[in-house]
């Protein structure tokens, strides 16, 4: 019975203090976009120690607040960081919970340890309190700056009672619905508009998003820690790419919140690299193609790869594909493959992803 009273007397406080969100007519929608780590806490770290987690989620999550600025007039925006330096974990969920924001984005880079094997692909976590083993690495890599924090981790309670379990979900409930409702579509985006691989909708114990009271996610946008996706990341045009994608997953949340549609971005027409077919090298071009014959067309390709190399086309590292090559400033892309639909060159993709796993759909204007 006393467990009872306490959970009902923590409910009441927490109702009091954090009233539920309701978007009035006329009002804005609020968004937090977080950039992971930062100032003293690189994150994870690149093939070299100037290729740093902190710098790729912060340009990628300035990016995304640009396009929401150009796009989304209804849109509120903040910023838990707009430039290199350290916010602890409870500050980032603060600025979130005291702006009353509808949504929390928070941006992050994966990686894995130098000795194990190399993984590509995105993975969009929700929370939840019971820890699953198969996203333990992910906890306590995302987690681990609190080490950085001093007495302010004090804050933390990562062994909550029986009674906090329960009172944090009933009223984490909604949020956690929603959290998974986004989540879905920006996995989505990122794999379909941004091309990458699918690692799926998971859930884990992350210290930022037990903090906030809104709808919130904590995006992993690729592995440093593999050379392909390190450079695609460490790229300009790449972090476009991952930009829109969760711009467009934002922008659509967003209209069915509030019924208020926004323009959405359309995929880029400028093949990134993600590995180059001789000495990997951290100078990532953007090369693209434009052939223009009367009335322009969408067309959907597969790039395999690119660098600096001319290949003749029946160059063993095509492993017997007929692929067509691109060039621009004298760097080339190679892609596999010609569709018309979207649908029909993830077919293509899928078809090849046993010889090239980091392949990934580009689009043309024929």
């Amino acid at each position: 019975m006393k467990r009872f009273l306490h959970i009902i007397i923590y409910i009441g406080v927490l109702l009091f203090a954090f009233p539920a969100s309701v978007l009035a007519e006329g009002d804005q929608f609020v968004v937090v976009l977080d950039a992971g780590h930062g100032g003293k806490d690189p994150g994870a770290v690149g093939s070299t120690s100037a290729n740093r987690e902190k710098d790729i989620n912060l340009a990628i999550a300035l990016e995304v607040g640009r396009l929401l600025k150009a796009n989304c007039p209804d849109v509120k925006l903040i910023y838990t960081r707009s430039t290199d330096v350290f916010i602890e974990l409870g500050r980032r969920a603060e600025i979130a919970n005291k702006a009353k924001a509808d949504l929390f984005v928070s941006i992050h880079t994966n990686a894995l340890p130098k000795n194990a094997r190399k993984a590509t692909g995105v993975q969009s976590y929700t929370l939840t309190l019971r820890t699953a083993s198969t996203n333990l690495a992910v906890e306590k890599r995302e987690n681990s700056v609190i080490a950085l924090e001093g007495d302010a981790a004090k804050k933390y309670n990562y062994n909550p009672s029986p009674e906090s379990n329960i009172m944090f979900e009933l009223m984490q409930d909604h949020d956690m619905k929603e959290s998974v409702n986004f989540a879905k579509m920006v996995q989505s985006e990122m794999v379909h508009t941004a091309g990458r691989v699918d690692m799926g909708v998971l859930q884990a114990n992350l210290a930022v998003l037990r903090l906030t009271y809104m709808p919130s996610v904590l995006l992993e946008v690729g592995y440093i820690s593999t050379p392909s996706e390190e450079q695609f990341l460490m790229s300009t045009a790449g972090r476009q790419t991952m930009a829109k994608s969760i711009y467009n997953a934002i922008a659509k949340y967003k209209a069915q919140r509030t019924g208020k549609q926004s323009k959405l971005e359309k995929p880029s027409t400028t093949p990134v690299q993600t590995t180059t077919p001789t000495t990997p090298t951290n100078d990532v071009p953007e090369v693209a193609t434009s052939n223009t014959s009367g009335e322009k067309r969408t067309v959907y390709k597969v790039q395999i790869f690119s660098g600096s190399a001319k290949l003749k086309s029946n160059d063993k590292q095509f492993k017997g594909l007929k692929c067509e090559m691109h060039e621009k400033d004298g760097r080339y892309a190679y892609t596999y493959g010609s569709a018309s639909t979207l649908e029909e060159a993830k077919q293509i993709r899928q078809s090849i992803l046993d010889k090239f796993p980091q392949a990934f759909i580009v689009t043309f204007e024929e």
